[in-house]
């Protein structure tokens, strides 16, 4: 397959008591390979960022990828960006598009400047963490009972 640049990139927040997250959505792109970075001016942001994993589409062969940045409520006025470098292209998503525009749970998209109910989004997101979640849990139970198999066994053979 061709290599295609993101059909689409956007900036949602979402204000949970005295934070803000926003999360930058880059749908669409192929190979999957991207780096998603989170900066203040020229400084690169590194605490209070999530970065997902780059998830495929069931439909297409396109890729999409998310990243978090949670910042104290007081901050709402500076100007962050989420910036991201793929094979085709670069680009850079300011925060205050959004700080100006947000209103009853609604953002603006940056790339397609239309209305979006915040909430569908973030469930996606979640239900993508949900697993991955799931995932980790299964993976420590199963230490956890080989563990109590090891002093078994060490107890039955000392």
């Amino acid at each position: 397959k061709v290599s295609s640049s993101p059909k689409s990139s956007e900036i949602l927040q979402n204000k949970h008591e005295n934070q803000i997250t926003y999360v930058c959505l880059i749908e669409k792109f192929y190979p999957e390979v991207i780096r998603v970075t989170w900066t203040d001016g020229e400084k690169e942001i590194t605490e209070n960022v999530v970065k997902g994993d780059a998830w495929k589409s069931t439909k297409e062969d396109e890729y999409s990828i998310s990243s978090w940045l949670t910042v104290p409520e007081e901050n709402k006025d500076k100007n962050y960006q989420c910036k991201y470098e793929h094979e085709t292209q670069q680009h850079s998503l300011p925060t205050q598009a959004v700080n100006r525009l947000h209103s009853h749970g609604s953002t603006l998209l940056s790339g397609g400047c239309t209305i979006l109910k915040l909430n569908k989004t973030f469930m996606f997101v979640t239900d993508h963490l949900m697993h991955r979640t799931a995932y980790l849990v299964y993976i420590i139970l199963l230490l956890k009972s080989s563990m109590y198999y090891l002093i078994i066994l060490f107890c039955i053979y000392r």
